[in-house]
């Protein structure tokens, strides 16, 4: 029961195989031409840096690299945010296909204000992690290796003393987002165990008018209330605390970028285009693990949010349930 947050994104996923797979396609797609791009201006800025004249041939491809990148981007955004919009339709769906399929026996136990609760909370939870974290990490993913390796062929050295610290971040990542996760699960928890009291209060409403039951169910209620705002407010104090010290530490990898490959200019080890090259593609390696810590703390509160959820979603692909 500890892998229903993977099982129902893979299901997720696997109902849109093709439409994800055009969509990493065109990332990796992205990726090439960005590095493609980097090389021809890094060749201009030596060349404008020796006091060359630019070629027209240059010039034209240069302008076909830009023009391409913007139509690559537009592609990569829309099949990314299509397919993110087809699975969150698809788990709607599936939410309400497990509802309809239950036998008249099983309905009637279920609880409505916990059924809103997830429909609220979870469902929304879920779908807000497809639209803004899965497809940007498998992107971030994909601009991070094909970027890592490019610079690692061209000067391995500066590659590895620039951005060696950002693992080390990513470790504490790794510790902080368990925190994080637990602290989000006690805030989910209790916001569900609140609407379903809420529920229990409009079942029982002709019951407690008749005998003026209000008072004595007023003082629960509100102490329902009083613990889910004390369990966020102390989810997003966890998350701040955790998140702020590897926010202070993002700018060691382009501090050590800056002063170990000036000096290799300075010295002519490097030329003026190579350390542009790695200076404007270090968003693609350091600032992609210094976004760690927020893909890492999306995915455990997806995790809490997809293991609530996971049994009763009912996907169906190929008229068959997956």
């Amino acid at each position: 029961m500890g892998e229903e947050h993977m099982v129902l994104l893979i299901r997720l996923v696997y109902g849109r195989k093709i439409l994800a797979l055009t969509a990493v396609c065109a990332s990796g797609l992205t990726a090439a031409v960005t590095l493609w791009w980097n090389w021809l201006l890094s060749g201009i800025i030596n060349m404008v840096s020796v006091g060359k004249t630019l070629s027209l041939d240059m010039i034209i491809c240069a302008v076909a690299a830009m023009l391409l990148l913007c139509v690559t981007n537009f592609a990569k955004g829309c099949l990314a945010g299509y397919a993110c919009e087809s699975m969150s339709h698809d788990l709607r769906m599936g939410y309400a296909r497990h509802f309809v399929s239950l036998p008249f026996s099983e309905t009637e136990k279920l609880n409505e204000g916990e059924q809103l609760s997830k429909l609220q909370n979870e469902i929304a939870g879920v779908s807000n992690y497809l639209s803004n974290n899965l497809f940007q990490l498998l992107d971030d993913g994909i601009r991070f290796v094909t970027t890592f390796c490019w610079l690692m062929f061209i000067n391995p050295t500066l590659t590895l003393t620039a951005n060696l610290p950002a693992f080390a971040v990513v470790a504490y990542v790794f510790f902080s987002s368990g925190i994080i996760e637990k602290a989000t699960e006690r805030s989910q928890q209790a916001k569900g165990n609140m609407n379903q009291y809420a529920g229990t209060l409009l079942t029982l409403f002709p019951i407690l008018r008749l005998y003026d039951g209000f008072r004595l169910t007023l003082g629960g209620y509100g102490s329902a209330v009083g613990t889910w705002e004390k369990y966020t407010a102390q989810a997003e104090r966890v998350k701040a605390r955790l998140m702020s010290l590897s926010g202070l530490l993002s700018g060691i990898p382009l501090l050590l970028l800056f002063l170990a490959g000036g000096r290799m200019a300075i010295s002519g080890v490097l030329s003026v285009g190579t350390l542009y090259i790695f200076l404007n593609l270090s968003g693609n390696v350091s600032g992609v693990l210094m976004n760690m810590p927020g893909y890492f703390a999306a995915f455990r509160q997806f995790s809490a949010n997809a293991r609530r959820l996971s049994p009763h979603v009912a996907l169906i692909w190929k008229g068959k349930q997956i």
